[in-house]
């Protein structure tokens, strides 16, 4: 039979999911694991990683499924309380703190952002959810000391702090791998595997060698480690750096070695290793989300720059291509005889559509359009690859025809003329014919010159009687 449960006043139903066994066994073993490795001689730990881990499961479960990591959380903590020698009273007290601080900083965050999980790359974000663990560890610190009667400052703020590191150090990181798993992570890692493992290896042997000695003093190295990895890896990096560091930091310090044991005070040394662990948090985390943001900002440029190049390409091509027909524009055309004159002997073809005024006239300009585009199918079909067309306006069409042989030119513009006259049109649709005026460059020959003599040439063409080919004889001189 499904389980139902309330969360936010709504009834939701469902079967166990096996995230809630999930998470309660990852609670289980982080928090009995911190009582048996981390806890010092006045029984005070150094972070407490579970309520990190239940925290980022339920931001990142779905809000109906809340109460049952709730439970399974609750669960987890009461027996690993039980199996470290918490007697039942106490372990219940503690329970219901770590259950209310998580049930808080949840709901601050789920109200700060909608209901999605903070995002680690965004720095705004990341201040939200130190301020919401802050918040959430006050007040858990302050029901475990008034449940358990306590009454300690000492008990207070070691379960202040304590807690809050765990929230702060581990829930990143889970929020972190489980963004960059999606799909749409917007900064994804972009390093290879064993970059990744090569850099987390040296984060722990760095760790490992400044805590597992008691001789020199060099809790630096970590922060330049942590450097390095965050500068790499972002924010999965930055939270992945500081657990390590914590992680191994905190049992050897509990194990008496580390840089820290010549305080001789072990809550002293503990204070100190947990104000060391925040700074390097505190300077981590909004570290890498700056280099993510900064990485987002490079990534959008980098697509904007690609959009711009795209549109400049078409805006460019639009504007060389004529719309109607296909060719060249007007100023492409252009452009293409200034380089075939600075390159060669060169023959241009001005042609006209034969009485194409009456064409628009009798039959409309809709059907005159695709009397221009059968014309230009036409005259591209019938180039060479080395001849250019272009739609030089209206009904009018230039070609560059390279060579200047009078034959060979004259030849090409006749069978121009021919494909356009035997070119078949639509049932709607009237033949159509043109007429070609041909001239050839002479030295020092200008596009205006050239094109002007091909203009006299096409004059003569219609004076012949339209639908032949004219030359201007001066345009044969070599």
């Amino acid at each position: 039979m499904p389980r139902k449960w309330v969360n936010n006043g709504v009834i939701a139903r469902g079967p166990i999911h096996p995230g809630m066994v999930g998470t309660g066994l990852a609670y289980f073993l982080a928090a009995l694991g911190s009582m048996l490795l981390t806890l010092n001689a006045n029984g005070f730990g150094t972070i407490w990683p579970a309520s990190g881990i239940l925290v980022a499961a339920l931001l990142i479960a779905r809000p109906g499924h809340a109460a049952g990591h709730l439970l399974a959380a609750a669960v987890a903590s009461l027996v690993a309380n039980l199996m470290a020698g918490v007697g039942v009273a106490n372990a219940l007290a503690f329970t219901a703190a770590n259950i209310v601080e998580a049930a808080i900083v949840v709901r601050l965050c789920r109200h700060w952002q909608r209901d999605a999980p903070p995002d680690m790359t965004a720095p705004r974000q990341v201040g939200r959810l130190a301020l919401a663990t802050t918040c959430g560890a006050f007040c858990s610190a302050t029901l475990a000391t008034f449940i358990s009667r306590a009454n300690s400052i000492d008990f207070f703020l070691s379960w202040f702090v304590t807690v809050s590191l765990g929230m702060m150090i581990v829930t990143p990181l889970i929020l972190t791998g489980w963004t960059l798993t999606r799909r749409d992570a917007r900064v994804p890692i972009d390093r290879s595997g064993w970059e990744i493992a090569a850099l987390l290896g040296m984060m722990a042997l760095v760790s490992f060698l400044v805590f597992g000695q008691s001789v020199y003093p060099i809790l630096f190295m970590p922060m330049l480690a942590q450097i390095a990895v965050t500068y790499r890896l972002g924010p999965f990096g930055a939270a992945a750096g500081v657990v390590i560091v914590a992680g191994i930091g905190s049992v050897m310090t509990a194990q008496g070695f580390g840089p820290l044991t010549p305080l001789h005070l072990t809550t002293a040394a503990l204070l100190f290793l947990q104000i060391y662990l925040l700074a390097l948090l505190t300077s981590a985390l909004p570290l890498a989300a700056l280099l993510a943001k900064r990485d987002e900002l490079v990534r959008q440029l980098r697509v904007a720059h690609e959009e711009a190049a795209r549109t400049a390409t078409l805006a460019i091509a639009a504007a060389d291509t004529d719309q109607l027909t296909g060719l060249a524009s007007r100023r492409c055309i252009l452009a293409l005889l200034d380089n075939a004159l600075s390159r060669g002997p060169v023959a241009v073809a001005l042609l006209d559509v034969d009485h194409f005024k009456a064409v628009n006239d009798s039959y409309g300009h809709q059907t005159g359009d695709r009397v221009l585009r059968r014309v230009g199918d036409a005259i591209a079909g019938t180039l060479r690859s080395s001849d250019r067309a272009g739609r030089f306006g209206g009904e009018e069409f230039l070609l560059i025809l390279p060579g200047a042989e009078r034959d060979a030119t004259l030849a090409m513009a006749e069978r121009v003329r021919r494909a356009v006259e035997a070119s078949a049109p639509n049932a709607d649709e009237p033949p159509v014919t043109i007429s070609i005026g041909v001239s050839i460059a002479i030295q020092g020959d200008s596009a205006e010159a050239l094109i002007h003599r091909a203009d006299r040439a096409l004059y003569a063409a219609k004076l012949a009687g339209r639908n032949c080919v004219r030359a201007t004889e001066r345009s044969f001189i070599l």
